[in-house]
């Protein structure tokens, strides 16, 4: 009864998690970082800051029903907790600079290690699924099919091109796949154990 508990949890935390963020980037430039959403003095930084401890709360909560499953997969979505919580936190200087483009401060580059960690757990969780028999290969193959292409493409942006449309719309894209995985997923872990 816990775990179903916490699979709805999960659902409903990243729903709000999602939605709350998605509320705080609108309207900002497309190829800005999301994450200038949350600099201290932009419009909605509180809700930035609010909906990442809400997509952390939902990673934190996966973690149990997940962990039933593999307990590989429940630590990896346990560790992506406090990664996306940190990212929230430790909030990026305005233009939110990245090497090898810009010269970032301590706090930047604090704030997208975190960021990178959370989602190349993520992808791991996500992995992991694939290697697990029926029921449960599909829910990482759905990942596969919709995290992974922007995941790789908003890594490519960032490396390669740096500050553009293409990394900007990239990495919206891979935040809402990965939101959405993580959502889809509990929700069946909900119905596994009704």
């Amino acid at each position: 009864m816990i775990i179903r508990w916490a699979a709805l949890g999960s659902a409903l935390s990243g729903c709000f998690g999602a939605a709350g963020l998605t509320a705080a980037v609108a309207g900002s430039s497309p190829s800005a970082y999301v994450s200038e959403a949350g600099v201290p003095g932009a419009p909605h930084a509180t809700l930035y800051a609010a909906s990442m401890v809400l997509l952390a709360l939902s990673l934190a909560l996966l973690a149990g029903p997940a962990r039933r499953v593999c307990w590989l997969i429940g630590a990896s979505l346990l560790l992506a907790a406090p990664m996306a919580a940190t990212s929230g936190a430790v909030r990026c200087s305005p233009g939110c600079p990245l090497p090898p483009y810009d010269s970032p401060t301590v706090r930047d580059l604090v704030h997208a290690a975190a960021a990178i960690a959370a989602l190349s757990l993520c992808a791991l969780a996500i992995l992991l699924y694939c290697l697990l028999p029926p029921p449960h290969r599909w829910t990482g193959w759905l990942g596969v099919l919709i995290a992974y292409p922007p995941l790789l493409l908003s890594a490519g942006g960032i490396l390669f091109v740096g500050r553009s449309l293409f990394t900007g719309v990239t990495e919206r894209a891979a935040l809402v796949a990965v939101s959405a995985w993580v959502v889809l997923t509990a929700v069946r872990h909900v119905r596994e154990v009704s």
